[in-house]
């Protein structure tokens, strides 16, 4: 089977598995290619950062390109403006974020909250539809920016520490970071409270006893199970608008379908689980013993040098909370709204007969969707849509190479290339001939454990994870964040020591290892 190639081979393509390591639908990667990469340019081009993103969806994988904006004559000049940028906006994003920022992102959930979906007129529904495309522009523009502080704050925090105290361990400045509450952990927060309601234990017995598919039809037989399923469903509606992933629209939300809600509430009913308030209070108490050591260490140290490392400091604590933040109401929450504004396309699609049910919607692409109800003309899709499942289908079973096209090597040296090199995790460490039973990656989070190892794909199938299990898997994000409560370990293919993974797990203290690049296809599930 032949690997299909960019268009332009000189163009550098990788296959980003740390946000979509499965193939997409065609409509996921249509929204991505349109608006997705346009948003995130403009969102450089604000923090002074000559990168331009071209999203492309190629053997239906997700691959993005980032390069530079300038001629290679100007590219000196772009890295200092580039560099002077980044370092006027770290002292400034997190301010940006809570009084700016974030601000905007609720007012336009609220817009897409309290549109009439299924009441709107179909020329009502395209004008909606097209406001939602500007603003998803919007909210990636937003996304990036604020990516380029939150993101390279810790980085630059890392190196001076490094700098200033030397490093026993490859981790060490990052517990000055940890214990901050952020949008996933009080979402977990929450969950565990509505795990730990008074309940009989013949509710309990029954949640821990039935499938995590089947409890919404079990819990509604009695009147007990209803009143748990009304304050669960408070709990989705207000933190249940995210899937497992960012990039692909046909994946239901825990609104929509509350099946890994429930797998995480069992997690939280286990007699073993520890309430995540009692250990972000250990966490805080190890952060305020760190941050006391780091300042009685600087004591001597001039004055300015005193200024810089609170700077950062303080900066790098606000990174780690705004980058979950961030991700809650723009990658998770956004993608929802996006794809709840096609869902209703698609109902009125299957209805008149252009499709044959409402998810078929995702193997169509935006412009073929904004023509057929615009102009009425009651096409038959079935064809193209078996076509396109048939082509998800085929290539879903073929590993996509991580690069295509031309590699240029590495970006120039700068704080946000660190940053990034930090986050993705790059190549992994080269293998050892002489151990080739050892899988090597980038130091996540420090320990060591031993159990059995539990691969999982996707969240679906989280419920497999039992207590004290090694969690191996391609990449985490925020909804995963209550497996860390289960897991007594985690292996990942993709990330490094700024990934989610890495950071969620810190909080959490359990060892990790990530970016090794082979785990899910080299250790066995159950090994």
């Amino acid at each position: 089977m032949e690997w299909a190639s960019p268009e332009d081979e000189k163009l550098p393509l990788t296959q980003d598995r740390q946000h979509a390591p499965s193939v997409i639908t065609p409509l996921s990667g249509w929204v991505c290619e349109e608006y997705w990469g346009t948003g995130s340019t403009r969102g450089f081009a604000a923090a002074g950062q000559p990168i331009e993103i071209l999203i492309k969806r190629i053997n239906a994988y997700y691959y993005y390109a980032a390069f530079p904006r300038v001629a290679p004559e100007d590219m000196e000049a772009a890295g200092k403006h580039a560099e002077e940028t980044v370092k006027a906006l770290i002292p400034t994003y997190a301010d940006r974020w809570e009084n700016e920022w974030l601000p905007e992102l609720k007012g336009y959930h609220r817009t897409w909250d309290s549109f009439d979906l299924a009441g709107a007129s179909d020329d009502d529904l395209l004008a909606h539809l097209e406001w939602t495309f500007e603003t998803y522009v919007r909210i990636w523009d937003i996304h990036m920016e604020v990516t380029v502080g939150y993101m390279t704050a810790p980085s630059m925090f890392d190196d001076l520490y490094e700098d200033l105290f030397g490093s026993e361990h490859a981790l060490d400045s990052y517990t000055l970071l940890q214990g901050f509450e952020n949008a996933s952990l009080k979402a977990a927060a929450e969950l565990w409270s509505i795990a730990n309601t008074d309940m009989s234990d013949e509710l309990r017995s029954l949640i821990l006893k039935t499938p995590s598919t089947d409890l919404v039809s079990t819990l509604n037989s009695s009147q007990s199970g209803n009143e748990f399923l009304a304050r669960l469903r408070t709990y989705l509606g207000e933190y249940g608008k995210r899937s497992d992933n960012i990039v692909e629209l046909m994946d239901p939300s825990w609104v929509e379908d509350p099946t890994i809600a429930f797998d995480n509430l069992k997690n939280y009913l286990d007699d073993g689980a520890e309430d995540p308030d009692v250990h972000r209070d250990r966490l805080v108490t190890e952060r305020e013993k760190a941050v006391a050591g780091a300042r009685d260490k600087l004591s001597a140290y001039p004055a300015p040098i005193q200024e810089q490392f609170e700077g950062l400091l303080s900066s790098a604590q606000h990174g780690h909370r705004i980058q979950e933040d961030h991700n809650w109401w723009i990658d998770q929450m956004g993608t929802h709204q996006v794809r709840h504004v096609f869902l209703e396309f698609g109902r009125r699609l299957a209805a008149s007969g252009a499709i044959g049910h409402r998810d078929d919607i995702f193997f169509l692409l935006g412009n073929e969707i904004k023509d057929e109800i615009s102009s009425y003309s009651a096409s038959d899709f079935s064809e193209t849509i078996a076509q396109r499942k048939t082509y998800v289908d085929k290539w879903s079973k073929v590993p996509a190479p991580v690069h295509l096209g031309t590699d240029y090597g590495p970006r120039p040296d700068g704080p946000y290339s660190r940053a990034l090199g930090r986050f993705f995790g790059g190549s992994p460490p080269p293998a050892d001939p002489g151990r080739p039973d050892v899988i090597k990656g980038f130091p996540g989070s420090p320990g060591k454990f031993t159990g059995t190892a539990r691969v999982i794909i996707k969240l679906s199938d989280a419920g497999r994870l039992g207590k004290g299990e090694i969690l191996v898997t391609p990449t985490t994000a925020p909804p995963w964040t209550p497996l860390f409560a289960t897991a007594g370990g985690i292996v990942t293919d993709t990330g490094g020591p700024l990934s989610h993974c890495a950071i969620v797990a810190r909080e959490y203290g359990l060892p990790a290892v990530v970016g090794t690049g082979m785990a899910t296809s080299v250790i066995q599930d159950g090994q």
